[in-house]
């Protein structure tokens, strides 16, 4: 099976967007005084302890999920940013109005692919690999795997930025080698081509498919 092949594979299980979601519920303050791996770690304990507490209420009851994501993520990622890099060249075509409404449009549909993953949890296990401080003190990169029963050791990288409060944001992830920023940027590239260049038509019909996956650097 090929590594497209494989990461599809989890994200239709699942599984990949639990592990999207781990750092962002329920962890301590992401302050700079904690390192990113540590952050991370609490944070992934605390929502396997929720996950497993809650289970039934989610499962019948589908919008407990999403509103479990929503009270909590934004404390965690850096949605603004994200959601440039994901516009790319377009960011600088596009009006103050239409980057707020894109990274509206973007946050929602990245909450509701989480919620949906998490539905899918079934006590996958979560390795931290020791974290390596990089050159730049105001980014990190934090490695982990998640063990499989079908794949193995799935590789998934965590890249964070220092905002100005000092606070560890997360800005992309990466999964066995295929970089969620970049493959957004080009399914959104090609929403725009789709939609012969207007950006108010290709931001109000983007969004965003792990599944499509291609493998990028």
């Amino acid at each position: 099976m090929s590594s497209s092949e494989v990461v599809m594979k989890i994200f239709r299980n699942g599984v990949m967007m639990v592990m999207a979601a781990v750092m962002l519920l329920l962890g301590q303050a992401a302050v700079a005084a904690e390192s990113p791996r540590d952050m991370l770690q609490k944070a992934a304990d605390a929502l396997v302890v929720r996950l497993t507490k809650e289970k039934a209420a989610y499962k019948k009851d589908p919008q407990l999920l999403y509103s479990m994501v929503e009270e909590n993520i934004e404390p965690y990622i850096d949605f603004d940013g994200f959601a440039k890099g994901v516009m790319g060249k377009f960011y600088r075509q596009a009006s103050d109005a239409q980057s707020t409404r894109f990274s509206t449009t973007f946050r929602k549909s990245l909450i509701r692919t989480y919620a949906n993953g998490m539905a899918a949890y079934d006590n996958q296990k979560l390795v931290f690999k020791p974290f390596m401080a990089g050159d730049d003190p105001k980014k990190a990169q934090v490695d982990m795997d998640i063990i499989t029963t079908s794949n193995g050791a799935v590789p998934v990288t965590y890249q964070l930025a220092l905002n100005g409060s000092g606070e560890w944001k997360v800005k992309n992830v990466i999964i066995n080698g295929i970089n969620l920023g970049l493959t957004f940027r080009n399914q959104f590239a090609s929403t725009v081509e789709a939609n012969r260049g207007n950006l108010d038509n290709a931001i109000a019909n983007f969004i965003p498919s792990a599944e499509t996956a291609n493998k990028g650097k």
